[in-house]
């Protein structure tokens, strides 16, 4: 009994000093769950993911953004894991990472890591090996472990069944399980339909990749998704006091106040958490710059559509812009945004409000 009690506490202590907290979930749109040594959660935005972890997305798409600020996005059907992370701030190009996506689309954009030392990044695909060379790759495996890699900026190398092919934007590459690659060609040559299991992901509008504080980041935006779930029950409640009868109005404007209140308390927490994460975040990018860092490393933007034969898309990342609309008493509509800058800005969050007359 007492070396059973001895191994269960060590089984515990290993597990503590093996948890490496390596990214959070930056944005979600459906529903994911994260599998650690077996046991299974669901996930949501703000959510932390460590070393070990396995992320299947059962609907909608999932953004991950790791500690070095490299991006992982996720699209329905996708199973990956984050088979070893770690990443070194004191001294970023001993850093190195293994990512697997085992079936569904991805795509990946360098951080710190890969902008210090491109061979500390590995990413499998099926049975494939994919260097990065560049900055964003796209990638999916089907049911049958066929595989498809497009480029959207910089340049990958293929690995497959010891044949090596160079991937660089706007073409593509593809693979049968366990074979050698074709020869890369642009994108427009891809069967339109193949191309189109990976387009949402081309698209997919994701965040800066610079460096962060992952608890930091992970409230703001937690708090954030929070706001706009507040700003989605005060409309619904303007709606609801704009409908009511004599004998619900007071029951309706009770309702109202309340949902106003709750909105203006949860502006004042993302403003708070914004100022929080946007200073650890210009902290995370100082400590990397000293540990070896390129000082550009993980300030490029993220490219949209090269990659899946489309025009580029806007870059404006949603997971961090809330929108509040309100009709006033006067029959105007007001219309508030608030948007959480970049780590490179003042740490604030800065609010605009427009108002324009309601039609008739």
């Amino acid at each position: 009994m007492m070396k059973r009690i001895l191994g269960l506490l060590l089984l515990l202590v290993s597990s503590a000093v093996f948890a490496v907290p390596a990214a959070y979930v930056h944005a979600l749109d459906g529903e994911a769950r994260a599998s650690t040594k077996g046991v299974s959660r669901a996930i949501q935005i703000g959510s932390i993911l460590e070393q070990g972890d396995e992320v299947n997305v059962t609907s909608g798409t999932a953004t991950l953004k790791f500690e070095d600020g490299q991006i992982v996005g996720l699209q329905k059907g996708s199973h990956f894991g984050i088979v070893n992370y770690q990443y070194n701030k004191a001294r970023v190009a001993d850093s190195n990472v293994v990512l697997a996506l085992l079936r569904g689309g991805m795509r990946y954009i360098t951080g710190v890591i890969g902008g210090t030392r491109r061979e500390a990044i590995s990413l499998r695909a099926g049975t494939a090996t994919i260097g990065i060379r560049g900055t964003d790759v796209i990638t999916f495996v089907d049911d049958n472990g066929n595989v498809l890699a497009t480029v959207q900026d910089g340049t990958v190398s293929f690995a497959s069944a010891g044949v090596t092919a160079t991937v660089t934007p706007g073409r593509g590459v593809t693979a049968p399980s366990g074979g050698a690659p074709g020869s890369p060609v642009p994108v427009s040559q891809i069967a339109r339909a193949t191309v189109n299991t990976v387009t949402p992901l081309g698209l997919l509008i994701t965040p800066g990749t610079q460096p962060v504080e992952l608890k930091a980041s992970a409230e703001l935006v937690k708090t954030v998704a929070e706001l706009k779930d507040k700003a989605k029950k005060l409309a619904d409640a303007e709606k609801k006091a704009a409908a009511a009868t004599d004998a619900q109005k007071a029951a309706a404007a009770a309702e109202l106040a309340a949902a106003k209140k709750a909105v203006q308390d949860a502006v004042l927490a993302a403003t708070l958490a914004a100022k929080t994460a946007t200073i650890a975040d210009q902290q995370a990018k100082q400590t990397a710059v000293q540990g070896g860092a390129p000082a550009g490393a993980g300030a490029a933007p993220p490219s949209q559509g090269q990659g899946v034969g489309l025009p580029p898309a806007t870059t404006s990342d949603p997971a961090i812009t809330v929108s509040i609309t309100t009709t006033t008493t006067s029959g105007t509509t007001e219309s508030e945004v608030i948007f959480v800058p970049p780590p490179t800005t003042t740490p604030t969050t800065t609010p605009t409000t427009t108002t324009t007359a309601s039609p008739s």
